[in-house]
């Protein structure tokens, strides 16, 4: 699943012309683009018997540790051909590390860490700090993470921090996360094209099939109206619409942005402790309260769609909150999107809102890496590094709190479609950020490990 995995399974076919096993997890399906190259092998890890989940926690955690070592062993020593470099994702390192180092011994391969993050840091969102079991992992990764060959990460923070471990500086490269290519900006065909896809999406309430299922807590909002209107009109999206006279065929009509359109916010989520989604709630509360109180302004505030995409653990404890705020002004969708939907709808937003604060600190969010890739300007959870890749007032604002969030978007949907210039400002500097992209940059960064 992890989109810097597959780029750098990519790049390495691609670019350095290598033939790449790639050892995964069953789950997601990876971007057609890996299943297309005929130079990237995929060999799939299951998960452990689901009984095991009915074994006390710690006992649980070492069966699963133990399955997950046997297979992983038995794919890199006997099903896999001797391989010049392993480069290894880290987190997860348990027991990842030990196993490939293993390999690597026996099969003379050289080991390439990829630190995305740290995992007894994510281990310590459930367990605590102090808990032994973090404890000993944080040592293990630690005393096993210097014998890499060489090593790469996401941010220079996380350079420092690995080189006070004791890992030599010139091991340690910094390769940032860039977009791929197919995060751009989407045409308005394609924008058009996927509002009209999400058209039933839109008017369900967040997790629901349908708005009125019977039994549910649901209400419609402003979204479902706005759906339930447009069912008479075939030629028009919640955000686009064409134009033309009533003889103008609809392969003839020109498309445009509807000047009453709603503002359109995205985030994605993994729906982990690590990020507070409370925050986004209570400031699309304060919103809404907003709206109602200037709505004799000129100009006035825009309606809000809110896309949350993603899946994970909370999802649906989240969706139930969504559905019980009844706001009149924001609405909420919960969206699972291939991969070429949602670079559209990150290509189509107004406006993307990060939540991620980072366990370690240390890493910065993928998905901030997409919106720029789409020249979509951002709102962040304010942490230690994600000034190395948000530049605040140029690219995105940083927040801490909700109400610091509600000041942004009052600020930046001022004057919503035609006259919000703060926004525009922020536009401008995505642009700039969406230049960026991963190819040249693993050239210039990655590219020189493997040789």
């Amino acid at each position: 699943r992890s989109p810097r995995m597959q780029y750098h399974s990519l790049s390495l076919a691609q670019q350095a012309g290598f033939e790449v096993d790639v050892i995964a997890y069953v789950g997601s399906s990876p971007h057609e683009l890996i299943s297309a190259e005929p130079r990237i092998h995929l060999h799939l890890i299951h998960p452990p018997p689901t009984i095991i989940s009915r074994l006390p926690r710690i006992l649980a955690l070492v069966v699963k540790t133990l399955y997950q070592l046997v297979q992983l062993m038995m794919t890199l020593l006997l099903w896999l051909p001797k391989a010049d470099y392993l480069l290894l994702q880290n987190p997860p390192c348990i027991p990842t590390f030990t196993v490939c180092q293993i390999a690597c011994a026996l099969r003379r391969t050289k080991l390439v860490i990829d630190w995305h993050n740290f995992g007894f840091s994510l281990m310590a969102l459930s367990m605590g700090p102090t808990h032994p079991l973090v404890r000993a992992a944080k040592w293990y990764e630690q005393f096993f993470g210097k014998f890499g060959h060489a090593h790469m990460c996401v941010t220079r923070a996380m350079k420092m921090e690995l080189v006070r471990w004791g890992l030599p500086e010139e091991s340690v490269r910094v390769v940032y996360d860039c977009p791929a290519p197919y995060f751009q900006r989407s045409a308005l065909d394609q924008s058009h094209a996927l509002f009209a896809q999400l058209r039933d999406q839109c008017a369900a309430p967040p997790g629901l099939a349908h708005p009125q299922l019977p039994g549910t807590t649901a209400s419609s909002d402003f979204l479902s109206e706005l759906c339930a209107e447009l069912e008479e009109d075939d030629g028009a999206t919640i955000a686009t619409r064409r134009t033309g006279n009533e003889t103008t065929s609809i392969s003839g009509a020109r498309l445009e942005l509807n000047p009453r359109r709603p503002a359109i916010l995205v985030s994605s989520t993994s729906w982990t402790p690590d990020e507070d989604f409370g925050l986004l709630l209570e400031a699309a509360q304060l919103y809404d309260r907003a709206v109602q109180a200037t709505k004799l302004d000129a100009p006035p505030l825009p309606n809000l769609v809110v896309f949350v995409t993603g899946k994970g653990p909370q999802r649906a404890m989240y969706e139930e909150r969504m559905r019980q705020l009844k706001l009149k002004h924001v609405a909420f969708r919960t969206l699972w999107l291939s991969f070429q939907n949602y670079a559209h709808l990150l290509g189509s937003a107004d406006l993307g809102v990060c939540l991620h604060t980072s366990s370690s600190g240390l890493d910065l969010p993928m998905k901030v890496v997409d919106m720029f890739g789409c020249e979509l300007p951002v709102c962040a959870v304010r942490y230690s590094t994600i000034h190395e890749l948000v530049a605040e007032g140029n690219n995105g604002m940083l927040f801490e709190t909700a109400h610091e969030l509600l000041q942004h978007l009052l600020e930046l949907f001022k004057g919503f479609p035609t006259k919000s210039s703060a926004l525009e400002t922020l536009r401008k500097g995505a642009t700039e950020a969406s230049i960026r992209r991963w190819e040249p940059n693993w050239a210039a960064h990655a590219q020189s490990i493997f040789n």
